[in-house]
């Protein structure tokens, strides 16, 4: 890898690149991408202008052919529009009306909404015969929660089915089983996005205005399920198979329910890593990266692939589970208003849950730490 006037960021030696073992960024062969794995060097990865947010786009050239970018252009088309992919000043434009929206007054004022529709997932847990957390609270209480928020008719196993489509063709964009899927998890989003009262204050004028507008929607009903739903399973499975935890949720103790939620956001948090583009050829802590590479960031504490090696009850900024810098997510008040509320109505609602014998189930999607299944014996 040759540096054609690159500039220099995070210091240190220049490294042969191509598999150099510099400690926090590596060079990662099955993946064919850098890999960061260091906290510190994260933050700047996440916050450096070098490293744009366009993967979506780099994405589809390095693992489609070109045939199939041709062929499902409009779903390529579709996350491209997503602000989550977009940099500086474009993306600060598109991120400030949902910044507003999903601001933490307005969030507060969801609580009781969130309460009610805990009991109706606690109800809905108790009559299912498996009794299965997964589907009747994690993927539960974050569906009706975003339906809610979002005016959409649609059962939380539709909307995470979607989900599900979409977040199997990110990662994986070169098959293309994910990719009609995904293509048909688009255009079910798309249709029931039309008669939402929430696309009504963004702009909707021109062909271009509609097709933004539904995307950034599209994109804000995605992030509220699958990372949210792995959020929740993961709390009430930490608070299960702790008991000196239990008691302090369950007795509502100041402070402990949200120290739980952010130590498994820590600990485990629910994606594992977030992908940039090398922007400009360049020396980043004596690795020469170069123009169109791509880096996945790792945002667990112990790496790529692992779990944290302990919890942590410290500040929310001690973890990177909702990012980092301009591209925070928007949605952090939220995830963690729900979080809270479920552990208290679950723990009031069933003092005596335990997981059941051969109940946990964890998914098969190497990119999200989340639960197929939790069975309970309630």
């Amino acid at each position: 890898m040759a540096v054609r006037g690159g500039t220099a960021v995070g210091g240190g030696a220049a490294g042969a690149g191509g598999g150099a073992a510099t400690p926090g960024i590596t060079w990662d062969d099955g993946l064919e991408c850098w890999v960061v794995s260091d906290p510190v060097l994260a933050r700047v990865v996440l916050k450096h202008r070098a490293f744009s947010s366009r993967t979506s786009e780099r994405s589809a050239e390095l693992y489609m052919t070109e045939r199939s970018r041709e062929e499902y252009r409009e779903l390529t088309e579709f996350l491209r529009l997503w602000f989550v992919h977009t940099d500086g000043a474009e993306h600060a434009a598109l991120r400030k009306p949902v910044q507003r929206l999903f601001s933490a007054s307005f969030t507060r004022s969801l609580a009781g909404v969130v309460e009610r529709l805990v009991e109706d997932c606690l109800d809905e847990l108790a009559a299912d015969p498996r009794h299965d957390a997964v589907p009747a609270l994690a993927e539960g209480l974050s569906g009706r929660v975003m339906a809610h928020l979002v005016g959409v008719e649609a059962e939380p196993a539709v909307l995470h089915g979607w989900s599900q489509a979409l977040s199997a063709f990110i990662a994986a964009m070169y098959r293309r089983d994910h990719a009609e899927a995904a293509t048909r998890a688009m255009a079910e989003m798309t249709e029931a996005l039309r008669g939402s009262p929430a696309l009504a204050a963004f702009p909707r004028d021109t062909p271009a205005d509609r097709a933004r507008t539904t995307a950034t929607w599209a994109m804000l009903l995605f992030g509220g399920l699958e990372t949210t739903a792995s959020l929740l399973g993961s709390c009430l499975l930490a608070v299960l198979t702790d008991r000196a935890r239990w008691d302090l949720v369950a007795g509502d103790v100041p402070g402990e329910v949200e120290a739980l939620v952010e130590s498994v956001l820590e600990q485990r948090p629910p994606l594992r890593n977030v992908g940039r583009v090398v922007a400009e050829d360049l020396l980043f802590h004596g690795e020469r990266l170069r123009r169109g590479d791509l880096v996945l960031v790792s945002l667990a504490a112990g790496g790529l692939f692992e779990e944290a090696a302990a919890a942590s009850t410290g500040p929310a900024d001690r973890h990177l589970a909702f990012g980092f810098g301009a591209h925070y997510c928007v949605g952090a008040p939220l995830v963690r208003l729900e979080a809270a509320t479920l552990l208290r109505g679950f723990t009031r609602r069933f003092p005596d849950a335990a997981v059941a014998e051969g109940g946990v189930e964890w998914g098969a999607n190497l990119a999200y730490v989340g639960l197929d299944h939790l069975r309970l014996a309630l």
